[in-house]
């Protein structure tokens, strides 16, 4: 029986095959910046509609001690990132005031696994009406969500519906730096590329190198180092 894929691997494989591989051998180092770390903590804390702005001060404050705690950051590099984020609050409250409804009441952390299908995955906040929604440091396109957003939001939809034996009809990407919360329908050919996709990265997994893609952001991948020294390696199976 094959090991479930996880929605994180589709959401790797759809920047570069590559990075699925070298992430099977425990070779790609994981990092998350002390900002990413500290902005999302910060808006799973929002429990209420009002006061937007008091929540966060208040929850910053506690951050600031428990994060270090947890993860290991540079304490530079967070300190930075707390005056930044201090900085932000108030647009953030701003633009976030009239999202609340997408936003509470929520379970955050959502471990989801289906044996049948093959996949699981940790979603970021399951909010109100049974709605996948993953939280996101960059920008969004001029419209929209991004293609790897939509794919792995129609991946967790496959995990809910079948958890809930109901039909998944939107997602939605939050961009609280932004103060912004975007939705998107669920498509249903997005669901079955998904499905494809796992049975890629599976093949990836049991050890077959992918070609490397054209256009592939290789100056910019952390990656760049491994994928040249396998580069006589790669095999042609897709």
């Amino acid at each position: 029986m094959h090991p479930a894929v996880r929605i994180s691997d589709i959401g790797l494989y759809l920047f570069c095959p590559r990075l699925v591989y070298f992430d099977s051998l425990g070779k790609l180092p994981s990092y998350s910046s002390a900002k990413q770390i500290l902005v999302r903590s910060l808006v799973l804390s929002l429990l209420q509609k009002d006061d937007l702005e008091g929540q966060l001060k208040d929850a910053l404050q506690r951050l600031e001690v428990e994060l270090p705690l947890i993860y290991e950051m540079e304490p530079g590099e967070f300190q930075v990132a707390l005056q930044e984020v201090y900085g932000e609050i108030g647009s953030m409250a701003n633009g976030l005031c009239g999202q609340m409804e997408k936003l509470i009441p929520f379970e955050a952390d959502v471990d989801l696994y289906s044996q049948r299908l093959g996949l699981s995955g940790r979603l970021d906040r399951l909010a109100p009406g049974n709605t996948p929604s993953i939280i996101r440091s960059g920008r969004p396109p001029e419209n929209g969500i991004w293609k790897r957003d939509r794919l792995v939001l129609a991946g967790y939809s496959l995990l809910l519906g079948e958890k809930g034996n109901t039909k998944v009809e939107w997602g939605q990407v939050e961009y609280p730096g932004l103060g912004m919360v975007r939705r998107a329908p669920i498509r249903s050919t997005d669901k079955a590329r998904v499905l494809r996709l796992r049975d890629r990265i599976r093949l990836i997994k049991s050890g077959q190198l992918p070609d490397r893609p054209e256009g592939s952001p290789c100056q910019s991948c952390q990656a760049q180092q491994l994928c040249e020294m396998r580069h006589s390696l790669a095999s042609k199976f897709f």
